[in-house]
């Protein structure tokens, strides 16, 4: 990837895999869904997929959106869209460089798989501790 910003963010393993597999279903639709497309099918603002495809924003779906986006993207279940086992991992602290050019569209490479805009530079697991600091900062903002 020669053309990218470098982001760093930190997602839980559980929202990076759903945005993953959103973007996946988005591609391999025929025809193609694109980001103002899946957020008009599911009520929201046109931009608001790409927020959360946008690994600078903090916009994230959550268990109400997953059933609004496996409607709009025509599966069976919101279960298509999560992991079938649980994650080893809870919070990632993740350097990305992310291909700004390319958010709305998906690639996929020769096996079918999706070519990710993004590149992981450096991933921390985040511990326990880090986690419970990092889910308690807006009180201790207050």
């Amino acid at each position: 990837m020669r053309d990218g910003k470098i982001v760093e963010i930190i997602i839980s393993e559980i929202d990076l895999y759903v945005i993953d597999k959103v973007r996946e279903y988005r591609g391999k639709n025929v025809p193609y869904i694109s980001q103002v497309e899946l957020s008009q099918r599911m009520g929201y603002a046109d931009g608001y997929v790409g927020k959360v495809e946008n690994y600078s924003s903090n916009t994230r779906y959550n268990i109400r959106k997953l059933n609004l986006l496996a409607k709009a993207l025509g599966l069976n279940s919101p279960r298509e869209i999560i992991p079938n086992n649980v994650l080893n991992n809870d919070l990632l602290f993740l350097k990305l460089k992310v291909n700004t050019r390319k958010n709305d569209t998906v690639e996929f490479d020769s096996k079918g798989l999706v070519v990710k805009n993004y590149e992981i530079i450096e991933q921390k697991i985040l511990t326990e501790e880090e986690a419970k600091q990092y889910n308690n900062r807006r009180a201790k903002k207050s």
